[in-house]
Formats: C-alpha cells, sequence, structure tokens
C-alpha cells in the first residue's frame, strides 16, 4: 500500500512533457496522419517495391510506406493459412471445425475491416488527409467547406428579402449561380 501526502511538484520537464506540449500545440491533425494510409496520399491502395514510386528502392519504399501494406496483406495471408490449418488438424482427428471457426471469426473480422478494407479504399478515413490538403492548399474544397459556403451563399442571397430595412445591395459576382457550388 502507498500513501501519497503533500504535493508532488516537478522543477523540469522530462521527454514526456516536451512532447506532449509539442502534440498539442498546432498539432490537431496530428491523429489524422497517423491513421492515414501512406497509400492515401498517392491516390491508389498498393505500394509495390518494383513499382513506379519506389522503383526498386527499398529505403524509398519505406519511406512511402510500403510496409503498411506489406504487414497487412502478409496478416491476411498467415490469417488464411492459420484458418486453413485448423480445418486441417480438424478433419485429421474427425472433429468439426470449431477452433478455426470461432478463434478465427474475431480476427478475420479484424483484418477484413481494419487492414483489407482500408488498403481498397486507400485510407481509414478520407478526411485527415483533406484537412492536411486543405491545409496546404487554401482553394482546395472539402464537403465542410462547401456546405459553409453554401450555407453562407444561401444567407446571402436571401439577406435582402429577409431584411429589407437594411437596404442590402449586393454585386452580381457575390452571389450564387446555378448550380456553381
Amino acid at each position: 500500500m502507498t500513501i501519497a501526502l503533500g504535493k508532488f511538484t516537478k522543477d523540469e520537464n522530462d521527454l514526456f512533457d516536451i512532447m506532449d506540449d509539442w502534440l498539442r500545440r498546432d498539432r490537431f491533425v496530428f491523429v489524422g496522419w497517423s491513421v492515414s494510409t501512406p497509400a492515401n496520399s498517392l491516390a491508389h491502395s498498393l505500394l509495390l517495391l518494383w513499382g513506379p514510386e519506389a522503383q526498386g528502392d527499398f529505403t524509398r519504399w519505406c519511406q512511402l510506406g510500403g510496409l503498411w501494406t506489406f504487414v497487412a496483406l502478409h496478416g491476411a495471408f498467415g490469417l488464411i493459412g492459420f484458418m486453413l490449418r485448423q480445418f486441417e488438424l480438424a478433419r485429421s482427428v474427425q472433429l468439426r471445425p470449431y477452433n478455426a471457426i470461432a478463434f478465427s471469426g474475431p480476427i478475420a473480422v479484424f483484418v477484413s475491416v481494419f487492414l483489407i478494407y482500408p488498403l481498397g479504399q486507400s485510407g481509414w478515413f478520407f478526411a485527415p488527409s483533406f484537412e492536411i490538403r486543405a491545409a496546404e492548399d487554401p482553394e482546395f474544397e472539402t464537403f465542410y467547406t462547401k456546405n459553409i459556403l453554401l450555407n453562407e451563399g444561401i444567407r446571402a442571397w436571401m439577406a435582402a428579402q429577409d431584411q429589407p430595412h437594411e437596404n442590402l445591395i449586393f454585386p452580381e459576382e457575390v452571389l450564387p449561380r446555378g448550380n456553381a457550388l
């Protein structure tokens, strides 16, 4: 049993505190970076060592994130092999393959949902990558920015009818036209 009395104060920051401060300061998309697959930024799902991105350079392939897809696919192949081996063992001892079904089911769900599906979609979630792109390119439009533009456009367009006492007159170029949004 431990009893702590008094107040604990730290005079200097350790590595954890420094990293925590660094991550909290203007790094709000850090989680988005960490869960987006590297292939997401290259607009496809597989990063092959011999492909056009890495061109046989192992270091470059690792930098691009080829190891992520490599591990994901080999994990899936390992799961398939494990399940088939369970079926083989069950058949050899003349039992129903309960182990293969019971123990491989949750693993198969995990692999299919968190590894294979993202590879096909080129990422776990598209929005974090959009956040990064939108931060770099002010003209990049996401559904979020389109919604803002649509709402603001409708508000500006209807302002003259909604507030006749303000005598609002908008130039033609700021009003929504057709399907421009």
